[in-house]
């Protein structure tokens, strides 16, 4: 049986250890798609496949502007939180391509984000 070096073996198992930020798991509109109306924007993200994320610090972004205030929030009852979604009912009175940011801090202060843009055509 080959054995790999202890060293090896450390460098592997702090590697795969290392703290990973929240995993985003769906986004609404989908990526990069052409709708004619937009009910929603939305985003799903796991807190228990990333780790090391504050659930609290979530925040939704509409064309450059924080609508975070006016989202609905809903996540898992557990704590600490394992899966969290947020959503929010646009106005869109324009057509063309629209992009949303869901942004979050890790436990170490840093700011990490997800962007997707979708577009709205005329009916």
């Amino acid at each position: 049986m080959n054995r790999l070096p202890v060293t090896l073996l450390s460098l592997l198992l702090m590697a795969s250890s290392a703290p990973r930020p929240a995993q985003l798991l769906e986004v609404f509109p989908p990526e990069e798609s052409t709708q004619t109306y937009v009910q929603y924007v939305a985003a799903a993200l796991s807190f228990k496949l990333g780790e090391e994320s504050d659930p609290r610090s979530v925040q939704l972004f509409v064309d450059g502007v924080d609508v975070t205030t006016q989202s609905q929030i809903g996540n898992t009852r557990d704590w600490p939180i394992s899966h969290l979604e947020i959503g929010y009912t646009p106005n869109f009175s324009e057509t063309g391509t629209h992009r949303a940011e869901v942004r979050f801090r890790t436990l170490d202060g840093k700011t990490k984000s997800y962007s997707w843009s979708f577009s709205i055509k005329s009916p």
